[in-house]
C-alpha cells in the first residue's frame, strides 16, 4: 500500500508491479496552497534583504520559484539559494541558476534539514535567510541556523491536507507493506491502526521514520534516500520473505 501524495514518487507503483508485488495506491496527504499569498509575496518583493535563500522541500521550492516568476521577480546578484538536493533544487535553477547543496545527505541519524543548515553554517552563511516551506515540517533547519545567530524567515508556500481517519482505516486494510512518507502520515496511520493489524511499515526517511517511531510504531525499514529507486529497494527487500 502506497500512501503518497499524488505525484510524489512517480513511477514506483509500475517498478514494484513489474517485481511482480501487488500495489494499491490510496494517498493520504494532499496539498493546497496557502489561503493568502501576501506573506509569499511580500518576501519574494524584499529578496534583496536576505542573504540566501533555503528549501527542504521540492513542493515547497516549486511554489516558491513559480509566485516569483507569477511577480516577475529576478534573484538579486549574490542571493545564495540552497537545498537538501537535486529534486528540491531543481524547481530554483530558473530563478538563481546555481544552487548549493551539501557534499552528502548519505546519512541516517541525522535529518535533510539539519545537515543543509550545517553545510550553510560551513558555507559561511549570512543572516537573514528566507525559508520557503509547508505547514508541516520538521524545524531542523531554522533551528540550527537561529542557535547559530542567524535570523530566518519562515513563509508557508502550500498546505497539507491529511485524509481522515476512516479513508487512512480502510486503505490499510490487507495491507501486508505500507510505505508512508511524511510524518503527519506516519503519525495518523500509527493512531488508527491496531497495533494486531498493523503491516510491516516502510519510512521514505528518517524524518519520517523518528516520527513514526514516536507515535509508536517502529518501522520495518527505511529508505537511505527519499528516491524511487531507494523506496523500492526497500519495499522489495521485504517483500522477499512474504
Amino acid at each position: 500500500m502506497l500512501t503518497t501524495a499524488t505525484g510524489s514518487l512517480a513511477g514506483l507503483a509500475d517498478l514494484l508491479r513489474k517485481e511482480g508485488l501487488q500495489v494499491r495506491e490510496t494517498p493520504l496527504l494532499d496539498f493546497a496552497p496557502p489561503r493568502d499569498w501576501a506573506r509569499v509575496d511580500g518576501a519574494i518583493l524584499r529578496l534583496p534583504e536576505f542573504q540566501a535563500v533555503a528549501v527542504t522541500s521540492p513542493r515547497a521550492a516549486r511554489a516558491f520559484a513559480d509566485r516569483a516568476a507569477a511577480l516577475r521577480v529576478s534573484a538579486p546578484m549574490g542571493l545564495d539559494a540552497w537545498a537538501t538536493g537535486e529534486a528540491s533544487a531543481a524547481p530554483l535553477h530558473g530563478l538563481f541558476g546555481d544552487v548549493r547543496l551539501p557534499s552528502s545527505l548519505a546519512t541516517m541519524d541525522a535529518g535533510a534539514g539539519s545537515i543543509l543548515a550545517s553545510a550553510m553554517l560551513a558555507g559561511r552563511v549570512g543572516s537573514p535567510v528566507l525559508f520557503p516551506c509547508g505547514d508541516s515540517r520538521r524545524d531542523e533547519l531554522p533551528a540550527v541556523l537561529k542557535a547559530a545567530g542567524i535570523l530566518v524567515e519562515e513563509i508557508l508556500c502550500y498546505r497539507s491536507v491529511l485524509a481522515s481517519d476512516d479513508v487512512a482505516r480502510q486503505a490499510t486494510i490487507g495491507a501486508d507493506i505500507l510505505l508512508v512518507a511524511s510524518p503527519t502520515v506516519a503519525a495518523l496511520a500509527a493512531r488508527v491502526i491496531p497495533r494486531d493489524e498493523r503491516p510491516a511499515l516502510v519510512a521514505i526517511g528518517p524524518t519520517t521514520a523518528a516520527a513514526a517511531r514516536t507515535a509508536g510504531w517502529a518501522p520495518a525499514g527505511v529508505a537511505n534516500r527519499p528516491t524511487v529507486s531507494a523506496v523500492a529497494t526497500r519495499i522489495k527487500t521485504l517483500a522477499r520473505p512474504r
